[in-house]
């Protein structure tokens, strides 16, 4: 995928050449018809940049359903997280486990519950139950 900054560059480049090309036609202009052709151009950049950002927004991951505590479902719902955490930029642990913990519904003594605990355990240390 072509990034947003690589296309910013390359219309970036292109507006730049087309202006060296007919600098003679551009100086001949009025003011006002320059000044219409550079809110074209300006136009012309922020929607492109627009679509593009919207784009990759659209590609984020909706947040899975809610672990309802069935221990066959913990690992499948464990990699769909992991995931989610992965294509939604999610990379603070405090975050994904604070997220984990408010998508787990079960019993207290499932799987979900002792996995959330392990990841808690990993950051408090020195707490002991």
């Amino acid at each position: 995928m072509i990034s947003l900054t690589a296309i910013t560059a390359f219309l970036t480049t292109i507006i730049a050449l087309f202006f060296n090309s007919i600098s003679k036609a551009w100086t001949d202009l009025k003011d006002e018809t320059k000044e219409v052709y550079a809110t074209n151009v300006q136009t012309f950049i922020e929607e492109v940049r627009k679509d593009f950002t919207d784009k990759l927004t659209k590609r984020r991951m909706k947040e899975p359903d809610d672990f309802e505590g069935n221990p066959d479902d913990v690992r499948a719902w464990c990699r769909r997280m992991t995931l989610f955490f992965q294509s939604n930029d999610i990379s603070k642990e405090w975050k994904r486990i604070e997220m984990a913990l408010g998508k787990i519904k079960g019993e207290k003594d499932n799987q979900a519950q002792r996995w959330a605990d392990t990841q808690i355990r990993k950051f408090l240390p020195f707490q002991k139950e």
